[in-house]
């Protein structure tokens, strides 16, 4: 797979030779000035509201991490970007995939959208974020708390809407490899074009590890804890098409994702399989009205390949989410707007033993109508109110309002915002019927509850911001109070005499906090982007902290930008060097002996993680650009493997691009 990826973007990178025509300026890739390319409040944010507006002037504060932030940081993952520029995100990887946390609330409360379509959650509730492309990606556009009147379940603690980047020049491509320790290899290709009315985007990625296993220093007791990350190998190619005329436009793409991870001590192989497939059909009636319909199935497939077996392979696992959306937006007069819509959602699951001995498989569907409506003052008011109506086949109705006020005055913006949030159960808390296996022993089950009511939370927030030419400041306090939340119960069941972690909605949760947000522009040439983050997240019944919650956390981006080299004037030699850092108070952990049922309490140290990358920007061929970056991530080479499990050390990388 590994070769096949290098003759691929070989190929690409060769050819681009001869496509170039119009190359962009080297501002376009990671910025000639500060103040013009990295200054986002102009930036065009559509995710809070689901309609254009600027960031400074959406009534729901919306936190941007662009594609320059991501390539400037040498990010390769989704996740890292995030980690890189959110406080409050915390990323502990497993063995069962890419776990996120919030505040508090794991990946089943998370809502996480590729060009605002659904990703499919698979095994544990989690989303595999090594799908995305970060090549790919135009900006990431974050939104805290509930907003569950625009997406529906699951956005009870925040939505992350990942944009990817359109074609909008007649040729233009790219080509990038990276290496990095252990063997680590990255590659992207894209290639896009636009003829007329027609475009057309054409994307490649590939990545493989030769893994790395640690383990912690021993206890009092003598016992180390073990991570292992296995070797893997996986590719992504994707394409999507696009043809605009005066009132019609249409989209159609998919995308393939293939992903092996060999697990060297079991002799088994596990093989994921994402097939994407959408399409967009937007027709414009006039200047203040549109419709828009999409259709989008996301499809995530797992297999088991036992080498001792003849490699033969089980078919264990797979989801589907297929959904359909009609929206019209209308601009009532111009201080009025209204968006409308009504969609529906299909969900499927199936395993060979998540329900039971034998292979089952589980549906659910839900469908919607909402509305919600912009009304703007002369006096710098502005008011976001909308409600949406779910009809679930399991939970029957539900009814989820919100209001949103903006006022704008001279360079502040002050909003305030109160949300509902729905989460119905999921099909595996519903029905989950495991038997949790460890060697040929079985400790406990897992086990669904067909009783479970949908959970709901009431999130609050203030915000102000103040706004300026080189200084951007928020500061946010909020408040989310969650009912009903589905946790696992252990309990013992006499009539067949065993240990059972049991589905139930047996916690009321509150998570309250403060958010602080900078980006300051001085020196000219130094840009800070900040951020720190405090959450109290509580179990109300046990005035617990949530399990993995960190209640301080904070990052910071320091980048020195130049246009020209030293001694290089007569040439345009773009070049950045970034320091960033991330900070994080302990986390609590608990574990239940699985005979007394007592809840043991464990802390986590405190860490501080650090990164360096200097990026440098040089002419190839004509108008043809290339860019080389070297980097140490955790610079300090912080080795805590109690807390940070899937984190080596110190590693260095290199990577070596051409945009045309």
């Amino acid at each position: 797979m590994t070769k096949l990826a290098l003759i691929l973007i070989g190929l690409l990178f060769t050819s681009s030779f001869s496509f170039a025509q119009n190359a962009p300026n080297p501002e376009e890739i990671t910025g000639d000035s500060i103040k013009e390319r990295d200054y986002y409040l102009d930036e065009v944010v559509v995710t809070g509201t689901l309609t254009a507006r600027t960031l400074k002037n959406t009534p729901v504060l919306t936190k941007v991490i662009s594609g320059n932030d991501i390539l400037q940081s040498g990010a390769t993952t989704v996740l890292e970007a995030l980690e890189n520029f959110v406080p409050g995100v915390n990323f502990t990887p497993n063995p069962m995939g890419d776990n996120i946390q919030i505040a508090g609330l794991d990946n089943k409360y998370i809502l996480i959208l590729v060009d605002g379509e659904r990703l499919v959650n698979e095994r544990t509730e989690n989303v595999n974020f090594s799908r995305l492309n970060t090549y790919d990606i135009k900006k990431i556009e974050i939104i805290n708390g509930a907003s569950s009147v625009l997406y529906g379940s699951n956005a009870i603690g925040a939505v992350i809407n990942v944009i990817t980047k359109d074609v909008d020049k007649p040729v233009s491509g790219s080509a990038r490899v990276r290496y990095s320790d252990y063997n680590s290899f990255v590659g992207d290709a894209s290639f896009g074009f636009k003829i007329n009315r027609f475009s057309s985007k054409t994307v490649f990625s590939a990545k493989n590890s030769d893994g790395y296993s640690i383990q912690s220093k021993p206890n009092e007791n003598g016992e180390v804890s073990r991570y292992t990350m296995y070797p893997y190998s996986d590719y992504t190619l994707s394409q999507v098409f696009k043809y605009k005329q005066d009132k019609l436009d249409v989209e159609m793409k998919g995308s393939y994702y293939n992903s092996e991870t060999w697990f060297l001590h079991k002799y088994q192989t596990r093989v994921d399989e994402n097939y994407t497939m959408g399409g967009k059909l937007q027709y414009t009636f006039s200047e203040t009205n549109a419709l828009t319909f999409t259709g989008n199935r996301d499809t995530y497939d797992g297999h088991q390949i036992y080498k001792l077996r003849n490699d033969s392979s089980d078919y264990v696992n797979g989801s589907k989410y297929t959904a359909f959306r009609l929206v019209d937006a209308w601009d009532v007069t111009e201080k009025i707007q209204l968006i409308s819509g009504a969609e529906m959602n299909l969900e499927n699951t199936f395993s060979y033993n998540q329900f039971g001995f034998d292979p089952g498989e589980k549906d659910a569907s839900n469908w919607n109508l909402f509305s919600q409506g912009e009304f703007k003052t002369e006096t710098g008011l502005e008011a976001l109110i909308g409600v949406r109506y779910t009809q679930h086949s399991q939970f029957g109705g539900y009814l989820s309002p919100k209001i949103s006020l903006m006022y704008r005055l001279e360079n502040f913006r002050f909003r305030g915002n109160i949300s509902n949030g729905y989460k119905a159960p999921t099909l595996k808390e519903l029905y989950m019927n495991f038997p949790h296996k460890i060697g040929e022993d079985i400790p406990f089950w897992v086990i669904g509850n067909a009783d479970l009511i949908p959970e709901e939370s009431w999130y609050k927030s203030l915000s102000a911001e103040y706004i300026a030419n080189d200084l951007n400041m928020s500061v946010t306090v909020h408040d989310n109070a969650i009912k009903n939340k589905i946790n696992t119960n252990q309990i013992w069941n006499e009539g067949l005499s065993r240990t059972e972690m049991q589905y139930e909605n047996v916690e009321d949760a509150q998570i309250t906090g403060v958010d602080v947000s900078l980006q300051w522009t001085f020196l000219k040439d130094f840009q800070l982007k900040g951020g720190y983050s405090f959450a109290n997240a509580v179990d109300k019944a046990t005035n617990r902290q949530l399990s993995g919650n960190s209640k301080h956390t904070g990052t910071v981006n320091v980048v020195y930008k130049r246009k020209h080299l030293p001694f290089l004037s007569a040439t345009e030699t773009p070049y950045s060097l970034l320091l960033s850092g991330r900070m994080m108070s302990p986390r609590i952990f608990y574990s239940t002996d699985s005979d007394s049922g007592e809840i043991t309490e464990d802390s986590t140290g405190s860490y501080f993680i650090s990164r360096f990358v200097y990026t440098q920007q040089f002419p190839v061929y004509k108008r043809m650009q290339g860019d080389l970056q070297v980097g140490i991530n955790n610079l300090l080479n912080y080795t805590n493997r109690d807390f940070l499990a899937n984190n080596p050390g110190r590693t260095y990388f290199v990577s070596l691009g051409i945009r045309f």
